[in-house]
């Protein structure tokens, strides 16, 4: 579906997830996000030859950040996209380009809290990632690629969900491909359903995140787990993804100066479910409410500690 001038939307769905690539169709053609090891030729691959083109048209393949459903096709690409060279921020290569680095650092970063995923969700993440596949270009933000003649999309660093995310922005059209910048109130399913709570690592870089995209003030914007988004809906996404900081703030918040013992992030995780949710799959609070914890010890208000080999957090002044 032409969603943007030369810009095709491929919807699919990884089970119950769904899922949207990119591919961007100018003197050359650029795909955003490999997806799963088949999603490059059983997706992207017929959606290229509709538009009367072919593999080797694909110059660049831009991965907007490092998650396991957006970097898990990069080395079929590879093999797939010959011409191809492949770009990410320099924040989120080491992830993007390897997948037992995300997998111990970003999936099974959580060890030293005393939290795991069960070994399915290990089996399943594992599943959906190929071999290595490095990048080619590592960006800052600011570049600009071009799309055809004098058509521009800007690159534009979006952290918060990963360091290392961008976005691309039409300033002439007024759309931005925002992979998984921000999330609303909730992750969703294909019914529309909550399915987990928004995932992301560092407070002010969401917030600051949320505050770029409105200064942008797309009329169009596109993600790769939501519907398009259009007008209205742009700003009430942006106004959900901003309440959701404000509330898991406030139970951080709540969680410290009512504590009077530890808060372990097992027990954050819960209230996260039961105060924000519920989610079908809240396990995935462990990023966000160690991110609005971590801020409570950076405002001063929580310091970390160790109990029982686990990192905890304390009210300042606790014995």
């Amino acid at each position: 579906m032409e969603v943007a001038p030369g810009v095709h939307r491929l919807d699919y769905a990884i089970g119950a997830k769904p899922m949207a690539g990119y591919i961007i169709a100018g003197d050359h053609l650029t795909v955003v996000d490999t997806g799963l090891p088949n999603t490059p030729e059983e997706i992207y691959l017929p959606a290229i030859r509709s538009l009367g083109r072919s593999e080797d048209d694909v110059r660049l393949v831009v991965i907007t950040h490092a998650d396991a459903d957006h970097i898990g096709g990069n080395h079929a690409a590879r093999d797939l996209f010959r011409n191809a060279m492949f770009l990410c921020h320099h924040n989120d290569a080491r992830w993007a380009s390897d997948p037992a680095v995300i997998m111990a650092e970003r999936y099974d970063g959580f060890a030293g809290y005393g939290i795991r995923y069960d070994q399915s969700v290990f089996d399943m993440l594992a599943s959906w990632m190929g071999p290595p596949a490095p990048m080619d270009i590592l960006i800052h933000g600011g570049e600009r690629l071009r799309r055809s003649e004098d058509d521009w999309l800007t690159v534009v660093h979006v952290p918060g969900h990963t360091p290392g995310h961008i976005c691309l922005y039409n300033p002439e059209e007024r759309y931005a491909i925002i992979g998984d910048a921000i999330f609303g109130r909730s992750q969703v399913d294909t019914a529309g359903g909550w399915s987990a709570p928004p995932p992301y690592l560092s407070v002010s870089d969401y917030r600051y995140t949320i505050q770029t995209l409105e200064s942008l003030s797309p009329d169009l914007l596109l993600t790769c787990h939501y519907p398009v988004m259009r007008g209205d809906q742009v700003r009430e996404f942006l106004d959900a993804s901003r309440k959701f900081v404000t509330l898991a703030d406030e139970l951080a918040r709540d969680l410290v100066v009512g504590a009077t013992g530890f808060v372990e992030l097992e027990t954050a995780v819960a209230r996260a479910n039961e105060r924000l949710g519920p989610f079908a799959f809240p396990d995935d609070a462990q990023f966000a409410m160690l991110a609005h914890l971590n801020r409570m010890v950076d405002q001063g208000l929580a310091e970390r500690t160790v109990n029982d080999g686990k990192v905890v957090w304390t009210k300042v002044g606790t014995k």
